[in-house]
């Protein structure tokens, strides 16, 4: 197990750090809102495999408006997080390098939200990409979002924000506590940062700089996805909806990604993807 994803593993298990999830509902953000809706569109709205499910935060956007939904995510608290949340809804522990759970080209949409696919390594990224592009039909979707290595947020020291003040003594001492243990995690963990060619592993200050995420570059995500079976370019959006174009990627923190499986000879018409 690559050591960033021992951290993130951690972290997630941790009951002060799924709190979030457990309250979190409806959209990100519009770029979330539009890749999620095309990817529907070209679905079918059919049977759909959610990954990274966390506290069930998607599956009440998605489970509505699609003729069949599995849910999995590797962590079994958040998997019980999701049960607790949505009863009823099929919610699995799995992991998304292996879904030999399902066949063949099974899948009309496939999710990955909330940066999930970066929470693992290079040959983590890679197998997922491969078991996605293996279980989605060969008219299928995939929806994700993914981290750009050339966010300006990920540039020097990333000092965490300060203390925001409050009368109330409890959550100030939690705030207190918190703002500590992300300082103590940022001296631990930066020396594990890596940057090789277009990605690199790096902290986040998400979580109190509690999780390391994988980081690419357009260029790279095309390669990557057309290796493992995905057809052209795929779109990417930025958090507000707009499509992306080279020279405003520096602001860009994270890539929401509509990718396609086509059959031969099927047309889609798309615009250009940048190239760095």
């Amino acid at each position: 197990m690559h050591k960033m994803e021992k951290i993130n593993r951690r972290t997630w298990s941790n009951p002060l750090d799924r709190r979030y999830y457990r309250k979190s509902k409806g959209y990100l953000n519009h770029g979330e809102r539009t890749v999620f809706e095309a990817a529907l569109e070209r679905g079918g709205y059919g049977t759909t495999l959610d990954i990274g499910v966390g506290g069930g935060r998607t599956a009440a956007l998605l489970v509505p408006v699609v003729r069949d939904y599995v849910g999995i995510d590797y962590t079994p608290e958040m998997t019980a997080l999701a049960r607790s949340n949505y009863p009823g809804f099929d919610f699995r522990t799995m992991d998304a390098r292996d879904l030999s759970a399902f066949p063949d080209g099974h899948f009309d949409l496939v999710v990955f939200s909330y940066n999930g696919i970066d929470s693992v390594g290079p040959e983590g990224r890679e197998a997922i990409l491969r078991e996605v592009s293996r279980v989605l039909k060969p008219t299928g979707a995939f929806a994700f979002s993914t981290f750009n290595r050339n966010w300006t947020g990920f540039v020097g020291s990333r000092a965490g924000a300060g203390v925001a003040w409050t009368p109330d003594p409890l959550r100030l001492a939690y705030r207190l506590v918190m703002h500590g243990l992300g300082r103590v995690r940022r001296r631990l963990y930066m020396p594990l940062e890596q940057r090789e060619g277009e990605h690199a592993i790096l902290l986040h200050p998400a979580h109190n700089f509690g999780i390391m995420v994988y980081t690419t570059t357009p260029s790279q995500l095309r390669a990557q996805l057309a290796a493992a079976g995905f057809a052209g370019d795929p779109d990417l959006y930025s958090d507000d909806g707009a499509r992306l174009s080279s020279g405003t990627l520096a602001e860009v923190e994270q890539f929401h990604v509509l990718a396609f499986k086509q059959l031969p000879g099927w047309p889609r018409t798309s615009g250009s993807m940048p190239t760095a």
